[in-house]
């Protein structure tokens, strides 16, 4: 152990720092299928669509999806903004 740094803490922090960046990265990812589920997409020429029903859900889990980055975003600001 060293007399300046906390390497248990430090490690701590590297972990938490870690699986929040790539845990928003993911839910970021999967609201963007759910926003292309939504839309209408086209492939070689021929129109493809997906039901009412599940364009519905589709939409509600991107912006499911997004309120949780959104939220992530605004912790991980409310946070710095508090320690300073």
């Amino acid at each position: 152990m060293s007399d300046y740094i906390d390497f248990d803490a430090l490690g701590q922090v590297l972990l938490a720092s870690l699986i929040a960046g790539v845990g928003l990265v993911v839910v970021f990812a999967l609201g963007m299928v759910g926003l292309a589920g939504w839309t209408t997409s086209r492939a070689e020429g021929v129109q493809v669509t997906t039901s009412g029903a599940r364009r519905g859900a589709s939409l509600a889990v991107a912006v499911l999806c997004f309120a949780v980055v959104v939220g992530g975003v605004l912790a991980g600001v409310g946070t710095i903004l508090a320690k300073s």
